[in-house]
């Protein structure tokens, strides 16, 4: 197979790259500064969950005459959820809360392929909980690779496990 030419290859996200996980080391290798398809879904999943475990400015504050603040990382994270039940939420304005969400903050994700979708079976969800499932095209080189993730929202503390569950999408 050919090697790829630098604009093909994947590259660790800036925080990965500024991120120095062995000070000791003088030289990195090729392997810490190139992606694989799958050091890449984890990467993905894990600032997902990062975003999804956080709480965005607009919960506490009026963000309405300020768009470029509303948009930008002052308010990284989803509206409070702790302390809610499913009765209490609108499930398709937290499905689209988190589509926003997913838009401002993962670009790797193409835009126009984020599905955010509420997994209703009696086994995903409680009366403090909810399952959601998010499909993506993540950008990749030669193809965008296909994304499914689980993600399921305990509304008791706000904590949100995000799952990577391609292999087993059907």
């Amino acid at each position: 197979m050919a090697e790829l030419t630098p604009k093909e290859r994947l590259q660790p996200s800036l925080l990965d790259r500024l991120t120095d996980n062995e000070p000791e080391r003088k030289v990195e290798g090729r392997d810490l500064r190139v992606l694989s398809p799958q050091r890449l879904r984890e990467s993905v999943r894990r600032d997902l969950a990062w975003l999804f475990n956080s709480v965005n400015l607009v919960s506490v504050q009026d963000l309405s005459g300020h768009p470029e603040a509303e948009r930008s990382t002052l308010n990284f994270g989803l509206p409070d959820l702790s302390g809610k039940t499913t009765a209490s939420i609108h499930v398709p304005t937290v499905e689209k809360q988190i589509r926003k969400a997913i838009w401002e903050f993962e670009p790797r994700l193409m835009k126009n392929t984020v599905r955010v979708r509420l997994l209703q079976d009696e086994n995903s969800m409680g009366p403090n909980a909810l399952c959601l499932v998010i499909e993506a095209e993540l950008w990749a080189q030669p193809l965008p690779l296909r994304l499914f993730l689980r993600t399921d929202l305990n509304l008791e503390t706000g904590e949100a496990q995000v799952t990577d569950v391609t292999g087993q999408a059907g």
